[in-house]
């Protein structure tokens, strides 16, 4: 299973990748054609938006599965361990409801918003909320997946 998380994880960081060129790309166009040009492109700014977006919350996905989110460890380290472990699975409980919230509410919005389109792009906006429970599984996995790293190692 962890071998599907990780191809899972590596081909989203190359998404990330890709839409992080397109955001940058296409602020780069921004500001060449305003400001040199003289002729703004009405698309760019919303595009750059929805680039930003999504990498927000994919890489806030990614970000789980390196463990690179921050932490309260100086207050958790003020306990032992048997508390440290007991605080460890009351926080992913609570994350996994929060992220199974995402999922529930973000598949809810981006459904009622398929007939609602981009103001310059035309693009349903129900795909640009998409990323919300998108993302929110992802999270489910990955924090999963380091819980049970977690306590299999004993490095709770």
């Amino acid at each position: 299973m962890n071998r599907y998380i990780n191809y899972m994880n590596v081909g989203l960081k190359h998404l990330l990748n890709v839409i992080l060129a397109v955001l940058v790309t296409v602020v780069f166009l921004q500001v060449v054609f305003r400001f040199i040009l003289n002729a703004p492109l009405a698309w760019t700014e919303e595009l750059a938006r929805y680039c930003l977006i999504w990498v927000t919350f994919l890489g806030a996905a990614f970000a789980m599965s390196t463990k690179a989110h921050i932490g309260m460890e100086f207050f958790v380290k003020l306990f032992g361990v048997s508390i440290r472990k007991v605080l460890y699975v009351f926080a992913t409980i609570a994350s996994l409801a929060f992220f199974l919230m995402m999922v529930i509410q973000g598949y809810d919005l981006a459904a009622r918003s398929m007939t609602q389109l981009s103001p310059v792009l035309r693009i349903p906006m129900g795909m640009i909320y998409m990323v919300i429970p998108l993302s929110g599984f992802i999270l489910i996995v990955n924090m999963a997946s380091q819980f049970t790293k977690d306590f299999k190692s004993g490095g709770v």
